[in-house]
C-alpha cells in the first residue's frame, strides 16, 4: 500500500497487489468492482509519479471510475457499472425504468410477477430476508456459487484462501455505516436464491448472487433482485449497484450507470499501449459470432467434464 501526503498531511492511499514480476494490480482485483485511489476530495496526483514511487513499471485496471482523474489519460476503453435508482420507492423506480426503456417497465415487472406467482403456487409462499445473519445460509451461498463456477469455468476461485477469507470478512462485517449483507429468498422452506453484497451510505453493491438450479425455471435470481429493490426503501437504500458486466438481466433492471475506464500505466508507455490493443481485440472477439460460439463450446466442455 502506498501512502500519499501533501504538505505533510496524509491525503490518500493506493492499495495494490504486486506480482512476482513487479507488476501492480488493484488490491483484490478478482473481487474488487472498483479500482484506484482512496483520496481526499480535491487532492491530486500524477499516475506516472505514483508508479515510480511504488517502484513499479506497470499497473493495469479495468474497473476504474472516470472520476479518478489521475488515471484518465491512461484509459483506453470505457465500460459501465449498471445501477438501479430506487429513491422514492419501487414505483419511482418503475417510472425511471419506463423513461429509460422504449419498451417501458412492463416487461420485466410482468415476467417477474408471473414467475413469482408460479413459484408460490407450485413450491410455497415467498419470503425475503434482506439482512440474514445465518451462517448456514452463508454456507449455502458458497456451495451454490462454487457449483456455478465449476460448471461455467471448470475451476472454483472460492477455494483460494485469500478470496474465501475476504468473503468471510465481508459477511461478518457490521460497522454501522458499512457492512456485508446477505439476502435470502425463500419459497416455503427452500432457499431458492441468495446474495452477498456490501452496504454503505444508502447504497447496496450487488456482488455475489446465485440460486438453486433446481428452481431455475422460476428465474429465482431475478425474483431476488426485484425483492431487494422492493425492500430497499425500508432498509435505507436508494441505489443498487449491479457491478460491471453485460449480462442481459443488468440491462433490463438498470436505470442508469456509473462510467468506468479500462487501461494501464507503464514505464515505458508503449507497454501499456500494446496491452490495450490486445484488450481491444479480445473485446471485439466477444462481440462476434465466432466469440459467442467459442464461449458456448467452452461452457459445454466444462459441463460435460463434470
Amino acid at each position: 500500500m502506498a501512502l500519499i501526503e501533501q504538505q505533510g498531511q496524509l491525503c490518500g492511499v493506493f492499495p495494490f497487489h504486486r506480482d512476482r514480476w513487479g507488476r501492480l494490480r488493484s488490491v483484490g482485483y478478482q473481487l474488487n468492482d472498483y479500482h484506484g485511489l482512496v483520496m481526499r476530495q480535491g487532492a491530486e496526483i500524477d499516475a506516472m509519479q505514483l508508479l515510480r514511487a511504488c517502484d513499479a513499471r506497470y499497473f493495469a485496471f479495468d474497473h476504474m471510475p472516470l472520476t479518478q482523474t489521475a488515471f484518465a489519460p491512461h484509459i483506453g476503453l470505457e465500460a459501465h457499472s449498471p445501477v438501479m435508482e430506487l429513491e422514492g420507492g419501487i414505483e419511482a423506480y418503475r417510472r425511471r425504468l419506463s423513461a429509460r426503456s422504449a419498451k417501458g417497465s412492463a416487461g420485466i415487472f410482468q415476467s417477474v410477477g408471473n414467475a413469482r406467482r408460479r413459484l408460490e403456487r407450485q413450491v410455497g409462499p415467498l419470503r425475503l430476508e434482506m439482512a440474514c445473519k445465518d451462517p448456514h445460509a452463508y454456507q449455502r451461498l458458497l456451495d451454490l456459487k462454487s457449483r456455478q463456477f465449476i460448471s461455467t469455468t471448470g475451476g472454483n476461485p472460492l477455494e483460494m484462501p485469500w478470496m474465501r477469507g475476504a468473503l468471510d470478512d465481508v459477511f461478518a462485517c457490521d460497522e454501522g455505516g458499512f457492512g456485508g449483507m446477505l439476502s435470502v429468498l425463500y419459497a416455503g422452506d427452500h432457499m431458492v436464491a441468495l446474495h452477498l453484497g456490501m452496504r454503505h451510505a444508502g447504497q447496496c453493491h450487488v456482488w455475489f448472487i446465485t440460486y438453486d438450479p433446481d428452481f431455475s425455471a422460476y428465474s429465482p435470481g431475478l425474483l431476488l433482485l426485484m425483492g431487494m429493490a422492493e425492500a430497499a426503501q425500508a432498509h435505507g437504500f436508494s441505489l443498487l449497484d449491479l457491478g460491471r458486466g453485460s449480462q442481459p438481466y443488468k440491462a433490463r433492471f438498470q436505470t442508469s450507470s456509473i462510467p468506468l475506464g479500462e487501461g494501464a500505466v507503464s514505464r515505458p508507455a508503449w507497454v501499456a499501449h500494446a496491452a490495450m490493443a490486445k484488450a481491444a481485440r479480445k473485446r471485439w472477439l466477444k462481440t462476434t459470432i465466432l466469440g459467442q460460439v467459442w464461449r458456448a463450446g467452452k461452457r459445454w466442455f466444462h459441463r460435460a467434464g463434470h
